[in-house]
Parts: C-alpha cells; structure tokens; sequence
C-alpha cells in the first residue's frame, strides 16, 4: 500500500482535518496536503512524528528482503 494513502486514510480513520495532524505534528496544513498528495517528501523526522500522531508503526522485513509492512 502507498505511504501517502495510508497517511491520509489513517488521519480520516482517526476523523482528523489536516489542520488538526498539522497542529499535532508541527508543520502547515499545506504540507500535510502535499505529502497526502505525493507532491512532496516528508523528512524522516516528519514521517516518525505523523506515524506516532496517527498511532501507526511500521514493522521493517528481515535482511533477506527490503519490503516493510505496515503495523496499525
């Protein structure tokens, strides 16, 4: 599954407005609208902020492979 689907799924799921995830993570309503839409990439600390507000943790695989699964 797409990052950016799951973010924005998990943040309607959770009935949050982007406003709302933006406030709680620290940055614009904007850019949680680019990062839904794919338009732009979130830094790795903004990525581990949205995944902790949303509640979501992602489970990497084992060395043998390089898929993740996502754990909600």
């Amino acid at each position: 599954m797409d990052f950016t689907k799951i973010i924005r799924d998990e943040r309607i799921k959770r009935g949050l407005s982007q406003k709302q995830l933006a406030d709680e993570v620290g940055v614009t309503k904007r850019a949680i609208a680019y990062w839904e839409k794919g338009t732009r990439q979130m830094s790795i600390e903004n990525a581990d902020k949205v995944l902790k507000a949303l509640h979501i943790s992602i489970k990497l695989g084992d060395q043998s492979t390089s898929e993740g699964e996502v754990m909600k």
